[in-house]
């Protein structure tokens, strides 16, 4: 692993990172195509040009600039970030919760009310919150309660809240420690989120037993965690928060090394683009930008302006330490 990589390319990295994935969204994992097709380049995602990213990195980049903006991470502002995102009908591949609170949001002004009741557990908070653990670089205690609090904005199910939380809190350890081993990253993600969501917590504890296992082995165990009874007769990433975190942590912390290898180990199908931004961003958080591909990098759709708001962010962060 790389050990000269800046905070301002892991800045970088981590927004950039999660700009990919949308052209395998709802593919089964036999269809998706192996690493090296996967990413040999970006296909068209339903009429849109190469390149283009979906409402993943949309709403990260919405919780970016209101933190830019703000100068501090507030509910508040980036609540009214995402729903002026879909009051201007820019959001592409909007997940039905994430609409319903923004149109909440637009009606109430109530940031704290808007979000899907429990009981509803979906993947909408984990796929926006990872560069959040980059604005708790200096003061990790403060994290899990700040990031809760902004998951609650389109989810307030527990296990929301948790799978918010605990993204967040993997960027910042990536970033504050690269090298950091899963025995003790999952057991500082489960304290995270132990608050919000014990079985939650629990489940990210032993997620290091499964990297010994085949990968066929992990990954069916994986995409049914937390479900009473499997959804389908093959393994495949649902919307379900817990298994789409689970699947992350564990791409992650098989391939630590390399950035290509860990979005490509993506391969279970379904909700694969949520999948895949997460990854490509947590990996970009520990790995920098320049661990991603270059052909990928200049191939994403207005890559100069996500690279221009992580090095604004990157600034208002390291400023307010």
């Amino acid at each position: 692993m790389a050990v000269s990589v800046s905070l301002r390319d892991r800045f970088v990295g981590c927004l950039l990172g999660g700009a990919l994935g949308a052209p395998y969204e709802g593919l089964w994992g036999r269809d998706i195509p192996d690493g090296g097709s996967l990413l040999a380049g970006f296909g068209e995602f339903e009429g849109y040009p190469p390149g283009q990213f979906t409402d993943d990195t949309q709403l990260t980049a919405a919780t970016v600039r209101a933190v830019v903006e703000e100068g501090e991470v507030s509910p508040a502002a980036i609540a009214r970030a995402i729903a002026t995102l879909f009051a201007r009908s820019e959001v592409i591949g909007p997940g039905g919760a994430c609409l319903a609170a923004a149109h909440a949001f637009l009606r109430t002004g109530d940031w704290e009310t808007c979000g899907a009741e429990p009981g509803q557990a979906g993947n909408g908070t984990a796929m926006r919150t990872d560069p959040l653990g980059l604005a708790f670089l200096d003061r990790p205690d403060q994290l899990p309660g700040v990031v809760a609090a902004v998951s609650r904005i389109t989810y307030r199910d527990a296990r929301n809240v948790a799978g918010g939380v605990a993204v967040a809190k993997v960027a910042q350890l990536f970033a504050c420690d690269p090298g950091i081993g899963p025995g003790e990253l999952c057991a500082a993600v489960a304290a995270a989120i132990a608050e919000y969501s014990p079985e939650f917590a629990g489940w990210v504890e032993r997620l290091p037993v499964l990297l010994d296992e085949p990968p066929d082995v992990a990954l069916t165990t994986i995409a049914w965690a937390g479900m009473p009874a499997p959804e389908f007769d093959r393994p495949v990433i649902t919307p379900f928060v817990v298994p789409t975190v689970l699947a992350t942590l564990w791409c992650l912390l098989r391939y630590p090394d390399s950035w290509p290898a860990a979005v490509a180990a993506v391969r279970l199908g379904g909700d694969v683009d949520m999948l895949g931004a997460i990854v490509g961003a947590l990996a970009g958080a520990r790995l920098g930008v320049r661990a991603i591909p270059e052909h990928l990098r200049r191939a994403v759709q207005q890559s100069q302006k996500l690279e221009t708001l992580a090095l604004r962010y990157h600034e208002r962060v390291t400023r307010a330490t």
